[in-house]
């Protein structure tokens, strides 16, 4: 049971029920806080102000631009102000803004997730504090603030005040590991539980034919996303552990992570051209092909769809008899870690210091907040895209359709919205129809990895890093340069560890990681680190903290699977 600190009197206010806040939400009604000036300056006309919206290249040329498209225009029709979106490049995202800035066209309303974006602006004073916007102008936002502390305590900077609207996200494992159950029941195997013995399958996977063909052509698993985590993580930013206070840099989850994926590597286990596999496309069709034992994949959100649904059927029909479970975390030497978890106290949009009416920009913040327009702007309109399914909750009416008018629009138009304002409607268990039999499926395998979920944290499993990678601090310009030559060396050090048999041992790369970290000014990134550790570790999200917003979500997510 935790103990009343600081960090849990602000966690407190986040278990607030969902009704509560579907309440608070719902009473909205765009109350004039201003003191009698209004958004639109007494014209009587809507504000105009202008918003970022991410580019991801998934918009079909019948649906218009990022710019301008059906659900722009929903959103100037039923927002209390006009917005004028300007698309940025999902993969160009801080050229672009920064080239905005420079030439002072930047919009008013930026949407962004890495914070190693958004903190250089801040330094640079190129953003608008929010404090007296929340106050003056907001209800709908200032109500989920209020109800959630936490969200207004990570979004509060060094100089004391708010400077990013942010969200609540589901709390949810980010990656998972699927394993071929009719392999291991050919075979004669038990599911992992250690490293050692994911080795061993993954050995038996690849050397004694499980899909029967008579030839030497399966793998036992991927070199997919979520590996390093299982010995604690290998993000340079994020290996340390606290040691009474003083952060201690785990270089030994790099050695186990080398040493575990170089026996893989020189036994033939894994493909050896996984170094070239940038995207994981080549993995996954080799596992829709019925040739991978052990497949690490993201599952979070419609991840969960593709792979229970999409992606299951596809495999099936590849490989007749195909039986998939879900494998938990296996135990390293390191310890017994967590699955990756997804952010869910996430810091997502500032605001130009620049722009012109602080006001319209709250009022729109505040629309993109209510439970409405989260509906609308994740499944579309009801009646033309979804129907209200067994449990009340949005389901598609046709998925074709809704592929070319939906498949765009992602969360990207409203990245403010939080799930504790959706309801249970919201989370992931709930878009599954149980009346179809692949969703009822998707469904039931959600709830065994929630049940899978639940028990490692009960059970003590660790978090693999400090804490989630958004809420690390920025490194300082004059470091800036060092720590991305470490990363893209040390980087390096570690594949060719892995690729090179015994001309390059384990410990040989360990010592010449450890010389490179030091040569690019290591000592002075882990002084960084520590200083900003001792004086945010009582107030910026921790480990504890995104475990105690996993416990205040279980019951809703327990209601819903049941």
């Amino acid at each position: 049971m935790l103990q009343m600190t600081k960090r849990s009197v602000l966690l407190a206010g986040a278990s607030v029920t969902l009704l509560g806040v579907l309440a608070a939400c719902g009473s909205n009604d765009n109350a004039d806080n201003s003191g009698g000036k209004t958004a639109d300056g007494g014209s009587g006309k809507k504000p105009t102000i202008s918003a970022t919206v991410y580019d991801r290249g998934l918009i079909a040329a019948s649906e218009g631009t990022m710019e301008k498209n059906r659900w722009t225009q929903w959103i100037n029709e039923n927002s209390p102000t006009n917005v004028k979106f300007t698309a940025i490049p999902r993969t160009e995202s801080k050229q672009k803004l920064n080239t905005l800035f420079a030439s002072g066209s930047a919009p008013d309303l930026i949407f962004e997730f890495d914070p190693n974006i958004k903190n250089p602006l801040y330094d640079q004073k190129q953003l608008m504090p929010l404090d007296d916007m929340i106050n003056q102008y907001s209800t709908t936002y200032k109500k989920l603030l209020e109800d959630n502390p936490i969200l207004k305590q990570v979004s509060v900077k060094s100089d004391g005040k708010i400077y990013e609207f942010g969200k609540l996200n589901e709390a949810i494992p980010q990656f998972i590991i699927a394993i071929r159950q009719d392999w291991l029941d050919k075979l004669n195997l038990t599911m992992p539980k250690t490293t050692e013995e994911m080795y061993q399958v993954a050995k038996a996977f690849t050397e004694q034919d499980p899909d029967g063909n008579g030839k030497k052509d399966t793998y036992g698993l991927n070199v997919g996303p979520g590996l390093g985590d299982i010995f604690g993580g290998t993000n340079l930013s994020n290996s340390y552990k606290d040691e009474n206070g003083t952060l201690v840099r785990t270089w030994d989850n790099f050695e186990e992570y080398i040493d575990f994926t170089k026996r893989l590597y020189d036994e033939g286990i894994i493909d050896k051209d996984y170094i070239t596999d940038n995207n994981g496309a080549k993995a996954r069709q080799d596992f829709l092909n019925g040739k991978t034992g052990m497949f690490l994949v993201q599952s979070n959100y419609s991840f969960w769809n593709r792979l229970w649904i999409t992606d299951y059927a596809t495999l099936q029909a590849n490989a007749p008899g195909a039986k998939l479970e879900i494998m938990p975390y296996p135990k390293s030497p390191r310890g017994q870690f967590i699955n990756w978890i997804n952010n869910p106290v996430q810091l997502t949009a500032v605001v130009n210091r620049n722009a012109k009416n602080p006001e319209a920009v709250m009022k729109y913040v505040d629309f993109l907040s209510e439970p409405d327009t989260g509906r609308t702007l994740t499944n579309g309109i009801e009646g033309t895209h979804w129907q209200a399914g067994p449990t009340g909750c949005p389901n598609p009416i046709d998925q074709e359709k809704n592929k070319t008018e939906l498949g765009y629009l992602g969360q990207d138009y409203n990245m403010i919205f939080s799930v504790v304002s959706g309801g249970k409607c919201s989370f992931t268990a709930s878009s599954f129809n149980p009346d179809k039999p692949d969703e009822k499926l998707a469904k039931e395998k959600f709830k065994e990895n929630m049940d899978i979920f639940y028990n490692m944290i009960d059970q003590g499993a660790e978090f693999p890093g400090l804490t989630h990678l958004e809420h690390l601090p920025t490194v300082p310009q004059d470091l800036l340069v060092d720590f991305q030559n470490a990363n893209t060396e040390i980087g390096n050090l570690m594949t060719k560890a892995i690729v090179s048999g015994g001309s390059y041992t384990t410990d040989k790369a360990l010592t010449e990681m450890q010389a490179l970290w030091k040569k690019y000014n290591g000592d002075k990134l882990d002084a960084f680190y520590q200083e900003w550790y001792t004086a945010n570790k009582d107030t910026a999200l921790m480990p504890d903290d995104i475990f105690q917003i996993v416990k205040d979500q279980k019951a809703t997510q327990e209601e819903i699977l049941k």
